[in-house]
């Protein structure tokens, strides 16, 4: 494959993949087993998958502060940001919208980036997370005004999830060394499901149920697992290595569309007209930002080749 196409594909894979994740967290709703529960089983279920993959493909012992490394990264990036969204969409705010307030990740990963990693965004590139940000605020204004039970504080659950992940991210970029996809995806996989099997054990009495056969939770179980799971946090990783921590947060704001898109088509949650014009005001703030960051990017990558070897490799 041609190098200079490969990180556009980083890009895209990213963007249908992690939009993948709020579209499975609405399909978990729908299963009789509580939504906790589905996920950590989610999570066990993929964290088993990459450690077959760790100890066929590269079976090499690491050194434990590595390893705690990876799970303290994934129980923010996996565990805090999928259980502010998760708890989001159950309280009601649609998939959609869930999806745009977690898409203000960029405008805290830019501003934490600069003086953390180096990675300095142009005013022209802070004008468009500006816009884009304003684009996410004309969509939630249009989710409370269609009415409901909604409480309003459920909004802010996935800002936490937007600290979460960028705190996340930023420790992730600013190691000295990085692990080979496999075990790294392992650790953080497994950290996730640490995550939320104390929080199904909570919502559940002290206990969790076993995982049932069910064909809407197998659905999403799988949903979760090839696409989120393998496909999204992978993606996630190789797109900070390869991209930097500020453009694959950029790159977040263009999740939203794509996750408007299944939620429309598959559960019918359609935004009104302000949302429609918050959708086109957020990529238009993206496209600005993006077209931005390119010298920054260029300037940034010395920050990044101690990653380069294992991102090229995935």
């Amino acid at each position: 494959m041609p190098t200079h196409l490969i990180s556009p594909l980083v890009a895209l894979g990213f963007v249908v993949c992690w939009s993948s994740g709020f579209v499975g967290g609405r399909l978990a709703l729908e299963s009789t087993l509580p939504v906790f529960t589905l996920f950590a089983w989610r999570f066990l279920l993929a964290g088993s998958m990459t450690g077959v993959w760790w100890y066929i493909s590269a079976p090499v012992l690491f050194n434990r502060r590595e390893l705690v490394q990876e799970v303290g990264v994934g129980s923010l990036t996996m565990g805090g940001y999928l259980l502010g969204v998760i708890l989001a969409i159950q309280l009601g705010v649609s998939a959609g919208v869930t999806a745009l307030i977690a898409a203000l990740q960029p405008l805290l990963a830019a501003a934490l980036a600069g003086p953390w990693l180096g990675e300095k965004l142009s005013r022209l590139g802070w004008a468009g997370m500006a816009v884009a940000a304003g684009g996410v605020v004309l969509c939630v204004l249009d989710d409370v005004g269609k009415g409901g039970d909604v409480p309003l504080w459920a909004y802010a659950l996935p800002l936490l999830s937007v600290v979460s992940v960028t705190l996340g991210s930023l420790v992730s970029v600013n190691r000295r060394a990085a692990l080979p996809m496999a075990p790294t995806l392992t650790m953080q996989l497994l950290a996730a499901t640490l995550v939320f099997s104390v929080a199904a054990l909570i919502d559940g009495g002290g206990e969790i149920q076993w995982l049932t056969t069910e064909p809407v939770t197998l659905s999403a179980i799988a949903w979760l697992i090839v696409l989120s799971s393998l496909g999204g946090y992978g993606f996630f990783v190789t797109s900070l290595r390869r991209l930097g921590v500020t453009t694959t947060s950029t790159l977040v704001y263009l999740t939203p569309p794509v996750t408007l898109v299944w939620a429309a088509l598959m559960f019918g949650e359609t935004p009104g007209p302000n949302g429609m014009l918050g959708m086109g005001v957020a990529i238009a703030g993206v496209a600005l930002a993006m077209l931005c960051g390119r010298g920054r990017h260029q300037e940034s990558d010395s920050i990044l080749p101690r990653y380069a070897g294992h991102a090229g490799g995935v």
